[in-house]
């Protein structure tokens, strides 16, 4: 099971955790005289640490690739975030004009067409064609966007 993204500030509880709970039972393997587990435990309190890093990073780049899908591209001084959501083909949109900050921009239907995405609004209709945005601020005009994985 993939691991949902809202709750990975836990992973900064989690490994600490994990680390203590190995040292804890190499500690008490050590008073036991049973040195060789005292060992086991020590290396493990570090390779489970590094593990449960990189595979809780790894579940929540599997959900996010699995609900979403993004693009990104400047104009002027601006960044767009396009992202679109495959379960009920939606999209929204959001810009920023300082790293950390964004602001909903636009929300609508998304559908695959002749392998492009057509994004609609009430008012407006662009579409994605390989890594070309068309149609976006006025009729064929084309902005470059790059597709986060």
């Amino acid at each position: 099971m993939d691991p949902d993204p809202s709750i990975s500030i836990g992973i900064i509880l989690l490994i600490p955790l994990v680390i203590i709970i190995n040292l804890v039972i190499a500690g008490v393997s050590f008073l036991i005289k049973k040195k060789q587990y005292s060992k086991l435990f020590l290396y493990n309190s570090i390779i489970a640490s590094i593990l449960m890093f990189y595979l809780f990073g790894k579940g929540i780049d599997r959900q996010q690739n699995r609900l979403l899908q993004t693009w990104e591209f400047k104009i002027a001084d601006s960044s767009f975030s396009l992202i679109r959501w495959k379960e009920t083909n939606k999209f929204s949109m959001d810009y920023s004009l300082i790293s950390g900050s964004s602001w909903s921009y636009l929300e609508g239907n998304c559908s695959l067409v002749d392998n492009d995405w057509v994004f609609n609004t009430d008012s407006l209709e662009f579409k994605i064609k390989g890594n070309q945005l068309i149609n976006f601020r006025s009729e064929m005009d084309t902005i470059e966007i790059k597709r986060i994985e």
